[in-house]
């Protein structure tokens, strides 16, 4: 003889206890993912400012040495910025708040700026672009 229980039924699922874990489980990764995020985006907009400053000094640098190798020959960190400045586009996706000029300028790029400074140029060295 087999006793039957009648009474109850056969229930599968989750208790609202193991519901509960999970969604903080989730909340917490959820969390910690977003943070991961918003640091990887700053640097990468920091890195992209980094990546213009350098594109900037490679500009002087070329600028600098046709200055030296043409007939007339170096002259002075003006004539090398007027030639300079005809060349500070660097993307669409750069601006610049503060016009860039002989000593320096505001970069923005993604929303994230950064003031630059421009040591001047000489007869022995180009300009230089600093953060």
């Amino acid at each position: 003889m087999q006793k039957r229980n009648s009474g109850t039924s056969c229930q599968n699922g989750f208790t609202l206890i193991e519901i509960m874990a999970v969604l903080v489980i989730i909340g917490v990764l959820a969390s910690v993912a977003v943070n991961k995020y918003i640091y990887i985006e700053a640097t990468a907009n920091l890195k992209a400012i980094q990546a213009g400053v350098t594109e900037l000094n490679s500009r002087e640098t070329l600028t600098w040495t046709n200055h030296m190798f043409s007939a007339g020959g170096y002259q002075n960190d003006g004539t090398v910025w007027t030639s300079m400045a005809l060349d500070t586009f660097l993307g669409p996706e750069y601006s610049w708040s503060v016009a860039p000029s002989g000593t320096g300028g505001t970069l923005i790029f993604a929303g994230q700026s950064a003031a630059l400074t421009r040591n001047s140029s000489n007869q022995t060295t180009p300009a230089k672009w600093r953060m």
